[in-house]
């Protein structure tokens, strides 16, 4: 009982240090400025998990004169000997590198591929997602609180925006 205890202990300790790895990359990302520059990480170091992805999108120029920088991040962490999970992020920061929020997306193909004239765009299809390609996500007028993406002609995926406060 105790080992079951101290490893759960572990684990937990394991992917908050991941975690931790992951924002001090994405603020790496950030410092370098290098707009569609995708940065991959193996945060785990498990055969057969996939990496971390970072991608540096760009700054986002409001009407209201706010400026925000946007990442994308695929975040893969341990949780368990043999186990890895993910989670797919579209993450906004001010000028001064400061975590504002976040879009939480579920998955990896449901990043956006980049940022044109204050807009979120999606470039391509996925498997299970035939009409996202063209589609995109307007930050012209702020951070909206939920926005949908079509994904079928019966539906498509709808998200939320999370404070960092």
């Amino acid at each position: 009982m105790c080992l079951l205890i101290l490893s759960s202990f572990t684990i937990i300790d394991k992917a908050s240090s991941e975690y931790i790895k992951l924002q001090k990359l994405e603020q790496l990302a950030l410092k370098e400025n290098i707009i569609g520059k995708a940065y991959l990480y193996d945060l785990t170091g498990k055969k057969g998990c996939n990496k971390t992805r970072i991608k540096y999108l760009g700054v986002v120029r409001t009407n209201q004169r706010k400026l925000y920088k946007v990442l994308t991040s695929f975040f893969v962490f341990s949780t368990s000997n043999d186990m890895c999970h993910g989670t797919s992020k579209i993450k906004i920061y001010d000028m001064k590198n400061r975590y504002v929020g976040e879009y939480y997306v579920g998955m990896p193909e449901s990043l956006p591929d980049t940022l044109q004239e204050n807009k979120l765009l999606y470039l391509e299809n996925s498997e299970d997602c035939n009409l996202r390609k063209t589609r995109f996500i307007n930050l012209a007028n702020g951070l909206p609180k939920t926005f949908f993406i079509p994904c079928t002609k019966d539906g498509g995926d709808e998200y939320s925006f999370s404070n960092g406060n």
